[in-house]
């Protein structure tokens, strides 16, 4: 068997991404050979991976670079630091394979990769997948180096990071790849590279959307959380938030036999109620949560959250969605056992009525009614005695 090989670029302040990352490269691909282009991770900890993957053929590789040399490239985002530009070192660090697959640290890999170390690359340097925002660029998050072809260049590193000095780069090094590279690269499909980090930007700001949640809802081989809303954050607003967390809690002996991905909740879940609010303001809500500790509580915003609502995030079955995506609701309200319409303030009357006509039930309080209260699947309780409530939602229980 062919021993597919990847390459990573993080410092030691990325450590529990580039570890996930890995995790999830070998859950999928065993005879693997990772190489992490880095200035300061600690040995030891290359030796304690490599010492429980031994067996599936694979290696965890210390790639090391000098403390400044790439100091004075231009980085264009704040979630971004100088280490982003280590890809483009990559045809002289790993002077003796043949494809070498490099993966940004905001990367899970979620399937088996085989496919991309055997498809014919002809003269194409490098491949990846067309940007899905920005037009005629490929997202360099993903790329497949096709050594032989870019060593027939042997001064190649050194004019990209001459480039990347330039102080005017919009994309950073992804520009200078894409400067030297865009005219030349072979396109790979979007399940190689589905970048779901835009999820805030093209909801939020529509001139962005280019179809992309039509063009996104695939399943992706390799899932890039792109821009700063990462799924590591105690809050985020995108898709796949769990799916980074799953790879991030394997262990490594999980990692070795393929075990199922571990679950996100540590209890035995009886039911979801979801609810959308406009105010901190939920009636009963802590209560609920003390009395139903088998059910997740997720409470989802179209903006930021007060302390009222995020101090909750101390109870283990409540999930907050703050600036939440219209993808994210969607997937909330189709796995909700009952719609909780227990917000004061403004109501969404109009993804109440969406979530009316499933049939499904809608559960309130007597002095926080919404508009459609006289619906046959409307359940409104008395205020003053919540434990009926408590006990209706107790009979929707799995």
């Amino acid at each position: 068997m062919v021993q597919k090989v990847f390459a990573l670029s993080a410092d030691y302040g990325y450590i529990n991404q580039i570890t996930t990352t890995v995790k999830s490269i070998l859950y999928h691909n065993h005879d693997s050979k990772i190489y992490v282009i880095n200035k300061d991770i600690p040995q030891e900890w290359f030796s304690g991976i490599n010492n429980r993957i031994r067996s599936i053929n694979s290696q965890v590789i210390n790639t090391k670079i000098e403390d400044n040399l790439l100091s004075d490239e231009h980085v264009s985002q704040p979630q971004i630091n100088e280490m982003s530009y280590g890809r483009i070192l990559i045809p002289e660090l790993i002077a003796n394979e043949e494809r070498i697959l490099y993966l940004d640290s905001d990367a899970v890999v979620n399937a088996d990769l085989s496919e991309l170390f055997d498809m014919d690359l002809g003269d194409h340097p490098v491949a990846a997948v067309p940007d899905l925002l920005y037009a005629d660029n490929f997202n360099s998050g993903v790329l497949l180096f096709n050594m032989p072809v870019l060593k027939k260049n042997p001064d190649i590193v050194h004019q990209m990071l001459q480039f990347g000095l330039d102080s005017n780069l919009s994309e950073g090094d992804q520009s200078v790849l894409n400067h030297f590279f865009s005219d030349k690269y072979y396109h790979l499909p979007l399940k190689y590279n589905l970048a779901i980090g835009y999820d805030f930007l093209c909801y939020y700001y529509p001139g962005f959307d280019h179809h992309y949640f039509e063009k996104t809802n695939i399943k992706g081989s390799i899932v890039h959380f792109t821009s700063p809303w990462k799924p590591w954050k105690q809050f985020s607003t995108g898709r796949y938030h769990n799916l980074w967390w799953q790879y991030y809690d394997l262990e490594w002996s999980e990692v070795v036999q393929h075990k199922d991905l571990p679950q996100t909740i540590d209890y035995d879940e009886k039911a979801q109620f979801f609810t959308m609010t406009n105010s901190e303001n939920i009636e009963e809500l802590e209560h609920l949560l003390q009395a139903l500790p088998d059910c997740t509580f997720h409470i989802a915003a179209r903006t930021n959250m007060g302390g009222q609502l995020t101090k909750l995030i101390t109870y283990p079955n409540v999930r907050l969605y703050v600036s939440v995506v219209q993808v994210v609701v969607d997937q909330l309200m189709a796995n909700a056992d009952a719609y909780l319409d227990l917000n004061y303030g403004e109501k969404d009357d109009e993804l109440i009525q969406k979530y009316q006509a499933t049939g499904k039930p809608i559960v309130s309080l007597d002095d926080v009614n919404s508009k459609i209260k006289g619906a046959v699947n409307y359940h409104s309780f008395p205020h003053d005695d919540p434990e009926q409530l408590v006990q209706f939602l107790q009979s929707l229980k799995k």
